[in-house]
């Protein structure tokens, strides 16, 4: 099947996403600043950038809804077709059964630990199974739905379309890599910074790219023509 090339969407809210864009802008010049100059404390910056990161996040979504939303409804991007459910299933069955067999692992402990609690009359096992059994199945049921959307966002940025939305799911990735990579990693190194601020700004280059500003129903040229319509009328 032939990819879709798609390099443009409407962007509903032109004002939010601007300014949302500019303060991840400032924000990133201000860490590129401050490992220089060490004015603030890095640890407050980076707190203070991911905060702004996850409210963009929020904003890219909000003003890119609708045309998700008409990719959606015309290819059926986020069908629940048979592989979706093979997906959930799949991963609801082995994350919960391998789960599972941990928890049972941790709540009996050793053969030895086991067979002294039956001695004592201390054998709690069934509701700490149960409990477990709970848990366990409410993880496998969020993982499940993360390997549903991982799928959706393989499907709609690398199978179905090509174009500027295909480099935005690449930029994408490789963010989230760089965040599981530090978050479990210290980073003292002037090349991962370097990294993490060509990732990003190659991605505000494409999502600015990628916007189309078009006029909303809030844009002030339509409510300036409602207040003439009105005082025409009035006349």
């Amino acid at each position: 099947m032939e990819k879709v090339k798609i390099d443009k969407m409407e962007c509903r809210f032109p004002t939010l996403f601007k300014v949302m864009w500019m303060a991840i802008v400032v924000w990133m010049l201000m860490s590129i600043v401050n490992l220089w100059g060490n004015w603030l404390m890095q640890g407050k910056l980076d707190g203070f950038g991911m905060s702004i990161i996850f409210v963009f996040a929020i904003t890219i979504c909000v003003c890119f809804w609708k045309g998700f939303g008409g990719l959606d409804s015309q290819y059926e991007v986020l069908s629940i077709n048979s592989v979706t459910k093979k997906i959930a299933s799949y991963t609801i069955l082995i994350s919960f059964v391998v789960m599972l067999v941990f928890s049972i692992w941790e709540i009996c402990g050793t053969a030895d630990s086991h067979t002294e609690s039956m001695r004592n009359g201390s054998f709690s096992i069934p509701g700490e199974t149960l409990s477990a059994v709970f848990v366990d199945f409410s993880k496998a049921v969020m993982l499940s739905f993360a390997a549903v959307a991982i799928y959706w966002y393989v499907r709609m940025c690398f199978i179905l379309f090509s174009g500027r939305i295909r480099r935005l799911g690449i930029e994408v990735a490789l963010g989230f890599m760089m965040l599981l990579y530090l978050s479990t990693n210290g980073n003292d190194q002037l090349s991962i910074d370097m990294i993490v601020v060509v990732i990003a700004g190659t991605f505000l280059y494409d999502i600015w790219r990628f916007a189309d500003f078009k006029e909303t129903q809030f844009s002030m040229r339509q409510l300036a023509s409602l207040v003439n319509e009105d005082d025409d009328n009035n006349k």
